[in-house]
């Protein structure tokens, strides 16, 4: 029995329908907050009531799409009309309820259309098994692959075609933690389809998006289809549709949206319904299906009983750089001034970047950036902030009249006890990995007042006329209820409670926010979980734990923003030898514990036992240099992909001048250095006890290696040093090159992938002539020199020291062997070269090598030998160098034994590697 749709009258302010809380047949979402769109043939459609799901969230648009149905029809007489009538009413559905972003709940005019704020968010997609890591970063199943970083919209990327038979890969997982944009992917393919504009998506006859949350293991697919997107209303019965996806299953894409959400948790394949089956390939297996998923469910996903291979591994990791940037100049389109200033403060900001690149959370920020003007930096003041604005109703306040304000709650009191209300079931369910809920779990006061304010969102779907909902935290709001639930517990339950989210390392880790909530602007329970862990975890553990551990422990301290430093953290456990940090959230947690140690005289003598610092991708390194002075015995620094600009290196070599100890400094990827030696570069000389310098990937210029030569030459122990992947370097070898001799005690130098000329080489090879100890040269990966040998060869005698080349990789031909065979057998002291993944197939340049009689050692690694190549290397060349005793034959074809050419009789002190 049909039930007549109910269209509401339009708003005299926006003209859309006025929210009402009617279920129509479509199977969508309902809430006092959510419009209802009349759809043909009387077909209500309602939308999600997620006002905070970040760029892209589908939200109601105010009429229907009126656009004339223009596109072909699809198949055979029998079930075309209902294969059209399927498409249309599909299109009306994602063109009209998915054509506008909802900013704030209650807020019927702020919104914005998904074209005008939606951003592409970063993806890696791999072809084979899925990879699996565990929170700690194990990975139990490898991908097949190095996966490829492509952008959210680039579809024909991210539907991969399978290597060798070059057909499309049917199945795909989508997988990233909650808020970094897996649904709202979805929701852009299907606007984008329904739009009718993209090539790829337009192979696509029918694309199906249904959500997980309301489905079962033994759910159909088609009946599930009829109950969200279809329903009864609309004419079409299940036996058709299924008539018309099994004629065309090439053409239809399904779209399963959160696995982790769905109601059953405990799976058993007897049970599996069509969904599940069709994941597996044991129903509808030509159709494309992507399913999305937490990581914390990706193993169940990938177990054998559903997603096998072939399939393709789509990770969402959220927004780069750029990306933010134009999210939020989007969003401020009408007011720039406003929206660069946010970007500035985030760029400020290790926490803040870090919550940028979730989409959801850089919604917030924007929200609270446009009321606020200003964000906190730790992350459980952003959360709380972001709560009170979310119980903020300013546009209520304007309807009432002004007695009515007076008898209104105290919004700041209800932000702050609606969130301790429901966070016991939030604890329950992350003990449990339960994402969704029912209502009846939920007191109907406190549930009221989240849904209105958007900590939970209701996900509603007709079912044979019933309609089930689905209630649901918005990302991290569950481990935030969770926090402020545990923080009004007594210190004894308080630990009672955590210790099962802490039983493992894998458990912590997966659960580090929710320690961060708790600890957050709280010593007590701050010092209850850093005490946990120490005992949990840093005894006798294995070292990767205690890393874990340490970083943890730090970042709950930083939260706490205490100044009272418990006493497990200065232990040797948390100030350790070697020092690790990866991100910018886990230097600034440094950065604040070491601010409060180096307070008293105690603390800075802790520091003392640090030896090794190793500093990955930090924006703002130069923050721990106040520290660096009081680490006496630190003898490694090696900083990775930090920017040293605006004087940051010359900081943090300044308070190292006085320190005896460093041997080894790396500097990888570090941007801010180029053309800019002459400030940081005489800094460098106060190292006395320096002995390998690394400045590698830094954009020097040739101006810079006069200043970096000069400081160095008053460094006597200094026997290495690396200016490798500098490409500047290449072309002006003239103007630089006659600093070197200057190096006096240099052993090693590496020019690796400094695109050199063979122009160059000539005046390389005259300086290094004149550095009497520099005995090994690195020149590998400069490809200019191949096919070239001739012009520059045989300037490598006046290298009259050297005992090992590298040339690897460098492009080199047969011919070029001829030439540098005959200029390393005039080159005594030589006795290593490294001529490996150069292409030296063929016989004719093997008659060279015994021209280089002094090697002893011979790589020739990837350099595309066959077996006739190698046997005429081994029998006819190497029987004639006889002072070569290493010969790396690795990467090439193999062979089976070495005894037919009778190496042990002819070279029996010779070792080849195959």
């Amino acid at each position: 029995m049909q039930r007549e749709a109910k269209e509401p009258a339009p708003s005299a302010a926006t003209g859309s329908p006025q929210p009402t809380g009617t279920i129509g047949n479509s199977g969508t979402v309902s809430g006092s907050n959510n419009p209802i769109f009349a759809g043909p043939s009387g077909i209500n459609y309602v939308t999600y009531n997620f006002p905070l799901e970040g760029p892209g969230l589908l939200a109601s648009r105010p009429q229907l799409s009126e656009r004339p149905d223009q596109e072909p029809r699809l198949g055979a007489p029998s079930y075309q009309d209902v294969g059209n009538k399927t498409r249309d009413i599909l299109k009306e559905v994602y063109t009209t309820t998915g054509g506008y972003v909802q900013l704030l709940p209650r807020v019927a005019n702020d919104q914005m259309h998904i074209d005008s704020i939606y951003t592409k968010v970063r993806l890696e997609t791999r072809e084979g098994v899925a990879v699996v890591c565990t929170p700690t970063g194990k990975t139990a199943t490898k991908s097949s692959q190095r996966g490829e970083t492509v952008n959210s919209i680039e579809y024909d990327k991210i539907f991969r075609l399978r290597k060798g038979t070059k057909k499309l890969i049917k199945r795909l997982i989508f997988v990233g933690e909650g808020g970094v944009g897996k649904s709202t992917i979805f929701d852009k393919i299907v606007y984008d389809w329904a739009e009718g504009e993209n090539e790829f998506l337009k192979r696509f006859d029918l694309v199906f998006l249904l959500k997980m949350c309301a489905l079962r293991q033994e759910s159909d697919l088609v009946e599930s289809m009829l109950n969200q997107l279809l329903d009864k209303d609309s004419g079409i019965e299940k036996d058709e549709l299924e008539k018309v996806i099994q004629a065309n299953p090439n053409k239809v894409l399904i779209l399963l949206d959160g696995f982790d959400e769905m109601m059953t948790k405990t799976l058993d394949e007897a049970l599996f319904g069509s969904i599940l089956l069709a994941l597996n390939r044991k129903k509808y297996r030509q159709c494309c299906i992507c399913v999305a998923t937490r990581p914390s469910r990706l193993e169940a996903l990938m177990s054998t009983s559903l997603v096998q291979n072939p399939c393709t591994h789509v990770e969402v990791l959220g927004f780069a750089k750029e990306d933010i940037n134009e999210y939020v100049q989007k969003f401020f389109n009408e007011d720039s001034d406003n929206g660069k200033a946010l970007i500035q403060t985030i760029g400020k900001s290790n926490t803040l970047h870090d919550f940028a690149k979730i989409p959801m959370l850089l919604l917030l920020m924007c929200l609270l950036w446009r009321e606020h003007k200003q964000l906190p930096e730790t992350t459980s003041r952003l959360f709380n902030k972001a709560v009170d604005h979310m119980f903020s109703t300013k546009d209520e306040d304007r309807e009432r009249p002004p007695d009515a304000k007076k008898t209104k709650p105290n919004l700041s009191n209800v932000s702050k006890t609606v969130p301790i209300e429901i966070g016991q079931i939030a604890l329950h369910g992350l003990m449990s990995d339960q994402f969704s809920f029912q209502e009846d779990e939920f007191k109907p006061e406190a549930l009221d007042l989240a849904l209105k304010a958007g900590i939970l969102t209701k996900h509603s779907v007709v079912k044979n006329l019933k309609s089930h909902n689905s209630i649901q935290f918005m990302h991290t709001m569950q481990k935030y209820c969770a926090a402020k639930y545990l923080q009004r517990l007594e210190k004894g339950e308080f630990q009672r409670s955590l210790e099962p989210l802490c039983s493992t390392i894998d458990r912590v880790v997966s659960n580090n926010d929710l320690l961060r909530f708790c600890c957050g602007d709280n010593e007590r329970c701050m010092t209850v979980i850093v005490n946990l862990l120490d005992h949990e975890f840093n005894q006798d553990e294995p070292r990767y734990q205690s890393d874990v551990v340490q970083v943890i422990s730090r970042n709950c301290f930083f939260e706490s923003q205490s100044s009272k430093v418990p006493r497990c953290l200065t232990s040797d456990s948390h100030i350790p030898s070697t020092i690790n940090v990866d991100n910018n959230n886990d230097l600034r947690s440094l950065v604040y514990l070491l601010e409060i140690i180096c307070k008293f005289d105690s603390g800075k003598a802790q520091l003392t036992c640090v030896k090794d610092i190793n500093v990955s991708r930090a924006s703002s390194v130069s923050d721990l240099a106040f520290a660096l002075g009081y680490m006496e015995n630190l003898s490694t620094l090696k900083l990775h992909v930090c920017p040293l600009g605006n004087s940051a290196f010359a900081k943090i070599l300044s308070e190292l001048k006085c320190n005896k100890q460093l041997t080894y400094l790396v500097l990888n990827n570090c941007d801010g250095l180029g053309g800019r030696a002459v400030e940081w570069a005489p800094h460098i000389k106060h190292l006395t006890s320096l002995d390998t310098l690394i400045i590698d990937f830094c954009e020097l210029e040739a101006t810079d290696i006069e200043h970096i030569t000069s400081s160095v030459s008053d460094i006597p122990s200094l026997t290495h040093l690396s200016l490798a992947v500098n490409n500047e370097l290449g072309g002006t070898a003239s103007t630089w090159s006659t600093e070197l001799p200057n190096m006096t005690h240099i052993n090693k130098l590496v020019l690796g992938v400094c695109n050199l000329t063979p122009t160059d080489i000539k005046y390389i090879a005259s300086a290094v002539g004149d550095m009497p100890t520099l005995t090994d040269l690195n020149l590998g990966v400069n490809q200019k020199l191949g096919e070239l040998a001739e012009s520059w060869a045989k300037e490598l005698p006046k290298m009259t020291h050297l005992k090992k080349l590298n040339l690897g990789l460098c492009n080199l031909s047969p011919t070029d062997m001829k030439h540098i065979a005959t200029a390393v057998g005039d080159m005594p002291s030589m006795t290593d070269l490294d001529i490996s993944f150069n292409t030296f197939g063929g016989l004719l340049w093997a008659k060279e090598l015994p021209k280089m009689k002094h090697l002893n050692k011979l790589d020739l690694v990837s350099c595309n030998l066959s077996r006739t190549d190698m046997k005429h290397i081994i029998v006819s060349a190497v029987g004639d160098m006889p002072s070569l005793t290493d010969l790396d034959l690795r990467g090439n074809a193999r062979l089976d034994g070495l005894d037919e050419f009778g190496l042990q009789s002819r070279s029996p002190s010779l070792t080849v590697h195959m």
